[in-house]
């Protein structure tokens, strides 16, 4: 814009005009006249092209602020789609984590509830090739032939059909009912506004082969569709897969270890024949001397003990699924560990060890017994596995004490030694195949214990340190005493009361 004083003076130029004019100066007059005309034409030019500038300002104004408003609305869609994909990311990531907490297929109608709850969907649908999974039915899931699946695929879309997922509002698929069910179309025709995520299932181990279907439906048509990206959703999908596979071929693998353990046990009791039969045998053609007698009469014994504990194995199988029918009966427990410290001589000679039995507090004493209610075959394997573990866990010239005490609810045996269980496997001590330090260790034998308790109803727990040593204590429920009855004629009441109680030494 043009300064003022680029003009001349015109308040001078008026006087001079009007000098002039008192001198009838016509010359001076008309000249300062011109002077004027020109001074005022370039006033005129410049105020025009002040107003042109300040036109020109208003509009770059103008786009400015037009400009700052489509940033600013950018600006906010691009944080609202990072808002928007930052809380999808969150849930997508504590969706894995419940998959992850699946261990078996009857957690499938918990976990796919869940995830609907965590992703307010309206419908989730899992579909398994009945082929595969058909053997173990897993509940929550509806099995179909692949042949089927892969037949709704490639109608849906040809991307689905090369194993990729679709998203598409719902009245875009042939047959929702595939999908979702039967029972998702009837009565549901609102819902055929929404939208839906349909994603095949891979095998982790074989990247082309089918092995299911996901899929989400919700009622916003907006939530699913092609334009959105889907790689949250499809890498949860795939997570989803890999767990479903890893669980059934873990099952897979059980069930082959069972056949196999189950022939092994039907192999075995052939040669055991042989064994039971033959001191029998010998037996009847005489001629034998007291200590020949003595070791057929071992051998037949401990021959029976390996037929017993080949059933036992049976038994832990059923144990572990929970279906086993347990028999109880008034057991001792001290005439198991007689028969234990029999078995174990050998082994607490070579170490020079001792196995302590204390009752109620106090040394063992001729006449104690120690009663709880259960199977004698089991308690003696449960609590041979406790001991033969402690004496090979003890220092050589050890003790290890067998405690035997009655609580106010409880019947508690407990095994201790001196031995620490090392820090790696005290959080699993109780767990199947958890095992350190011993060269031909399963880590069965207190997994076995465990099952054997439990089915009596009984608590096992264990406690460690370098300092006190090991103790595992196995605490029986007490059995609650039967109603005395007058007992006609003087005779002894029925009620039943364990050895060493006030009514046990009357």
């Amino acid at each position: 814009m043009t300064d003022n004083r680029d003009f001349p003076d015109i308040q001078e130029r008026l006087l001079k005009l009007e000098e002039a004019f008192a001198d009838q100066n016509a010359y001076q007059f008309k000249k300062t006249m011109a002077e004027l005309r020109r001074a005022a034409k370039m006033r005129a030019n410049a105020a025009a092209l002040s107003r042109e500038e300040l036109l020109d300002c208003r509009k770059e104004s103008e786009r400015t602020r037009k400009q700052c408003v489509d940033l600013q609305a950018k600006l906010k869609t691009v944080v609202d789609r990072f808002e928007g994909s930052l809380t999808a990311f969150e849930k997508f990531r504590k969706a894995i984590r419940v998959v992850e907490m699946m261990r078996a297929h009857e957690d499938l109608p918990t976990i796919l509830d869940r995830i609907q709850d965590l992703f307010g969907l309206r419908a989730v649908s899992l579909l398994l090739d009945a082929a595969e999974f058909g053997p173990f039915d897993p509940p929550g899931a509806r099995l179909v032939p692949l042949a089927a699946m892969r037949e709704a695929l490639a109608g849906l879309s040809p991307e689905a059909a090369r194993g990729r997922p679709c998203m598409c509002p719902v009245s875009a698929v042939p047959d929702p009912a595939f999908f979702f069910g039967p029972d998702f179309v009837a009565g549901r025709k609102v819902l055929l506004l929404g939208s839906c995520f349909i994603s095949p299932l891979r095998d982790k181990f074989g990247a082309q082969r089918l092995i299911g279907v996901l899929s989400f439906f919700d009622p916003n048509p907006d939530r699913y569709t092609s334009e959105k990206g889907s790689e949250f959703a499809s890498h949860f999908a795939d997570i989803l897969g890999y767990t479903i596979v890893d669980i059934t071929d873990r099952k897979k693998a059980e069930r082959l270890r069972e056949d196999v353990e189950r022939m092994t046990r039907h192999d075995l009791k052939s040669p055991l024949t042989a064994v039971l039969t033959l001191p029998q045998l010998l037996r009847r053609d005489g001629n034998l001397t007291e200590r020949q007698t003595d070791m057929l009469g071992l051998m037949q014994h401990a021959g029976y003990r390996m037929l017993n504990m080949i059933n036992q194995s049976l038994d832990l199988y059923r144990m572990e699924r929970g279906v086993y029918e347990l028999t109880p009966d008034k057991v001792d427990m001290l005439s198991i560990v007689d028969n234990i410290a029999g078995e174990l001589h050998g082994m607490l000679e070579a170490s020079r060890l001792t196995l302590d039995v204390l009752v109620r507090g106090a040394p063992r004493a001729p006449g104690d017994a120690f009663v709880v209610r259960g199977e004698e075959m089991l308690l003696y394997t449960m609590l041979s596995n406790l001991v033969k573990n402690a004496l090979e866990a003890s220092p050589e010239g050890a003790r290890v004490t067998v405690s035997m005490a009655e609580g106010e609810t409880t019947l508690d045996v407990a095994i201790a030694n001196a031995g620490a269980v090392p820090a790696r496997i005290r959080d699993c001590f109780f767990e199947k195949y958890a095992t350190a330090g011993k060269k031909d260790g399963t880590g069965l034998g207190t997994y076995g214990a465990r099952l054997i308790a439990e089915t009596h109803g009984a608590r096992i727990a264990m406690a460690t340190s370098e300092a006190a040593g090991t103790t595992v204590t196995v605490s029986f429920p007490r059995p609650r005493p039967a109603q005395r009855q007058a007992a006609p004629d003087g005779q002894a009441d029925a009620s039943f009361s364990l050895p060493g109680t006030a009514a046990g030494r009357a």
